[in-house]
């Protein structure tokens, strides 16, 4: 056997190797050749569609995505009442039955210990009553939130939700309580401040992208949330023709009767990634935080909406009222590089790929600033899964090979999107749950064959957003 044979052979096996590490991803399908309008369901100049793909699964059978899309026109109140009035009949399925039997069956892994004593008390006899009672104890620890926090939300905010119930009342009508829901889409609004997400982020520019991106910024946001009726209920929100801020219409991926982000990208390029920041300790700390400040989605929608660079984002998380600790992922047209801010009540900070490694105890990679799912520093180490994964595709990372890294990594159960700063487009996946709002079909061995980053995705054309097409 000669020496060449022998190199040959190593070159073959190698790429075996990482072949089985990396293996292709899902399909993706193009959004725009799956939506289909609904022209007998118009509000004003606003509008909804299905988005409807029908395929078949890598081992033949027949298998669907299926989401709405709201194209919101006006003034908060204007699209607010859009909101509620084009898809009335899901926000009360969703904000009934489906989230309290979501709310029944996670109440046991809710961890009160760090709640505000006030919040631990509304929630304790959940112990004695049991599960039937948790959804109304937990809308009353909602309301409590909300109350708290009410002089830090701003008056857009509370004039879509106002008008997202007028809307719903508009279609379900005149025993339709308007003050009632809007009290509810509050209470509802507030469910990330009592639970936190486990999630991944990062931004790829420069030397780190491929050879066709010149540079331009890759954004990853993958949530990790749990299971619930939250997949199967997503919403893809496009807010645009707001006459306070004309030329910066913007998308949050979302759910019925949601008004903060957690996900979303704007037309000045301010793309939003967000992970909750836990320590890592023996007991996986939560940073310190508190119920007299912005709600953290509520911010985070504001620079999404009205911020400009990454550095007007920046400034802003540094300057509102902080509740509780988030890592921040914010990229930009203007710079086409991303930070990672450090968002806790003590102070804020951000990070970029020569600074972050310092918080996430893991290797610096160029042009790469990320945090993956675990507590920080993170306990999957130097070697975990994540900067292994980001590493080997150094110099080729995009749109194609993101959904290649998070399998690596297994992030994004709920869901992930990906926006590229110069194809101007986002890419997205969301999981799939049966009727126990599992990752699986009805009987399965596992909970993650549904999970967002084992499925397909669907390609937006961002300019066709903005232009509500």
């Amino acid at each position: 056997m000669n020496f060449t044979f022998l190199l040959v052979l190593v070159a073959i096996l190698a790429a075996a190797f990482v072949k089985a590490d990396y293996p292709e991803p899902p399909q993706t399908f193009a959004a725009s050749k799956y939506t289909t309008w609904d022209n007998d369901n118009v509000v004003g100049k606003s509008r909804k569609s299905n988005i409807d793909v029908q395929f078949t699964d890598s081992d033949g059978n027949p298998d669907y995505i299926k989401m709405r899309r709201l194209d919101l026109v006006g003034t908060a109140k204007e699209r607010g009442f859009a909101h509620g009035a084009l898809i009335a009949p899901e926000i009360v399925e969703f904000v009934g039955p489906k989230l309290d039997q979501y709310l029944r069956s996670m109440i046991d892994e809710l961890d009160i210990s760090g709640l505000p004593e006030p919040v631990q008390k509304i929630l304790k006899p959940i112990e004695k009553l049991g599960k039937i009672f948790a959804p109304k104890l937990a809308h009353a620890a909602m309301k409590w939130v909300w109350d708290h926090e009410d002089e830090f939300i701003t008056q857009a905010i509370k004039d879509e939700i106002e008008g997202i119930a007028e809307g719903m009342c508009s279609v379900l009508g005149d025993k339709c309580d308007v003050k009632k829901w809007e009290q509810t889409l509050k209470n509802v609004n507030m469910l990330p401040e009592l639970i936190r997400m486990s999630c991944t982020a990062y931004g790829a520019w420069g030397d780190a992208r491929d050879s066709d991106a010149n540079g331009k910024l890759l954004q990853l946001r993958a949530l990790d949330f749990g299971g619930g009726p939250f997949a199967d209920g997503t919403i893809v929100q496009v807010h645009r023709g707001n006459p306070v801020n004309p030329d910066n219409a913007f998308v949050s991926v979302a759910f019925p009767g949601f008004v903060g982000v957690i996900t979303g990208v704007s037309q000045s390029g301010i793309g939003i990634s967000e992970k909750v920041w836990m320590v890592s300790n023996k007991n996986k700390d939560m940073q310190p935080g508190h119920y007299d400040g912005e709600p953290d989605t509520f911010a985070l929608r504001n620079t999404l909406e009205f911020s400009k660079t990454k550095e007007d984002a920046i400034s802003y998380y540094q300057n509102t009222k902080r509740t509780w600790g988030m890592w921040v992922g914010v990229g930009d047209y203007a710079s086409q590089e991303f930070n990672l801010v450090g968002y806790r009540e003590e102070d804020c900070n951000a990070y970029d790929d020569k600074t972050m490694p310092s918080m996430n105890g893991q290797p610096y990679i160029p042009h790469v600033a990320y945090v993956d799912k675990h507590p920080q520093p993170s306990n999957d180490g130097v070697n975990g899964t994540l900067p292994l994964a980001l590493e080997y595709f150094a110099g080729n990372i995009n749109a194609h090979t993101t959904k290649q890294i998070i399998q690596s990594h297994q992030t994004g159960d709920l869901h992930a999107a990906s926006y590229d700063f110069g194809a101007k487009e986002m890419h997205l996946t969301i999981g799939k749950t049966n009727s126990k709002g599992e990752y699986c079909p009805e009987e399965c061995p596992d909970n993650k064959v549904w999970m967002a980053y084992n499925r397909p995705w669907t390609q937006f054309d961002l300019e066709d957003l903005w232009a509500g097409n």
